[in-house]
């Protein structure tokens, strides 16, 4: 999180800086808030009194928690102050889950594949989801945040419908977040799935170095943290980086070529190791882990590993960051395989001494759904009015051609 700054119209900005202190650092003084915060003390004061007023910090005395005489009370964060839900709108599992103020998981349910057809069937489950949710962890309903909603991109720039998503061509232009508003009562936004993904691990993390969180699941993508802060790009659709040229598997191919999920599977088809199966999400998926298991399998996931490795070199380069994290469906189906190798071809392109740190994720498959509650948790403010459900028209001239094969 950036410095604060002390200007009367970005007081919503000031609020969240001084709370992302007392999360990560709290227990913490309102003297040390100032310091760490570049605000000035009134303002930590004024800001301080309105937190503890909507709950979301309370105050403590320092000698319960820290040992010694230690005058003054300190500030720490309230989980049980807000929540809020996160939905990942992934075409072969739609995943549900409820985090506390904290990031804490508080509940998760997983709903299986998407309709891909008739979004209205999907939303209404979501909708169940989310109720049953907040119903079963007796939780205020006033006490919500919202719903934060990750899919893959494109989605418009007022985060409340997705673009020209090729694995799910019928969701284009449905107005996502006014029609789950209207179902549950809660306010909705939208993310792309890299930017939520990147978002979850800098949230749970005590630290706010930068990080490149890389995401393959169904398709293959980087969300980017720099500066304390989520790179989001102009329209929200920052993070796409399958189309950068890689050798792998014999010859020169594009990134989501060389390690997506489905051509994966038409891979291990063709060395006589699968048997022919369905492209739809939910078959290439269970596909894709039948394949993952075979001793067999193991060159291509290290293909694909490296060819990770090998685009994420300028990734690494270009922003100088020193630590990536790994996730999605397919990256841990792919596991030490997949790790291993792009690791070692980061070492091999930067050396020991410029190669960051490379690990999965600690947060499992529901990293996205996490993240998209982040985003929610970042205005840490009740829901807002629903909005009537208006199907979006988009602007700006068509989208770019893609097809399942091509996605990028």
């Amino acid at each position: 999180m950036s410095a604060g700054q002390n200007a009367t119209h970005i007081a919503a900005h000031n609020r969240a800086v001084v709370l992302d202190v007392v999360r990560r650092d709290g227990p913490v003084t309102r003297s040390a808030l100032t310091t760490r915060t570049a605000l000035t003390a009134q303002t930590v004061s004024n800001i301080a009194a309105r937190l503890l007023a909507d709950g979301l910090v309370r105050e403590i005395d320092a000698a319960v928690r820290v040992a010694g005489p230690v005058a003054g009370r300190r500030l720490e964060l309230a989980p049980d102050g807000r929540f809020a839900v996160g939905v990942h709108l992934d075409p072969a599992q739609v995943s549900v889950v409820l985090l506390d103020l904290a990031g804490g998981l508080v509940a998760e349910q997983h709903l299986g594949a998407a309709d891909v057809d008739a979004p209205s069937s999907t939303l209404d489950a979501m909708a169940g989801a989310v109720d049953h949710l907040v119903t079963s962890a007796r939780i205020d309903r006033a006490r919500v945040a919202g719903i934060g909603v990750a899919a893959p991109g494109p989605i418009e720039r007022d985060r409340a419908a997705l673009g020209a998503p090729v694995q799910l061509a019928s969701w284009s232009g449905v107005p996502i977040a006014a029609e789950l508003a209207e179902r549950t009562g809660f306010s909705v936004r939208i993310e792309k799935d890299v930017v939520a993904s990147a978002l979850a691990e800098w949230w749970t993390a005590r630290s706010t170095e930068d990080l490149v969180s890389v995401y393959l699941g169904h398709g293959v993508g980087a969300g980017i943290v720099v500066g304390g802060g989520v790179v989001r790009g102009s329209t929200g659709n920052a993070g796409e980086f399958g189309g950068i040229p890689v050798h792998a598997h014999g010859g020169w191919t594009e990134l989501w070529e060389a390690c997506q999920p489905l051509q994966q599977v038409r891979r291990g088809v063709a060395a006589g190791l699968l048997a022919p199966t369905a492209d739809d999400p939910a078959s290439v998926r269970a596909a894709f882990e039948q394949l993952c298991a075979l001793p067999a399998a193991r060159p291509l996931l290290a293909e694909a590993g490296a060819a990770l490795g090998s685009a994420l070199v300028h990734v690494v380069e270009l922003l100088d960051v020193q630590r990536v994290v790994v996730g999605g469906s397919a990256a841990l189906a792919g596991g030490a395989t997949l790790l291993d190798a792009l690791h070692a071809r980061l070492f091999e392109r930067l050396g020991s001494r410029r190669a960051p740190a490379v690990a999965f994720t600690a947060l499992g498959e529901d990293v996205v759904a996490r993240g998209a509650a982040c985003a929610v948790l970042l205005t840490s403010a009740p829901a807002g009015p629903v909005v009537p459900a208006v199907r979006q028209v988009r602007t700006g001239g068509p989208a770019r051609p893609r097809d399942i094969a091509h996605p990028w």
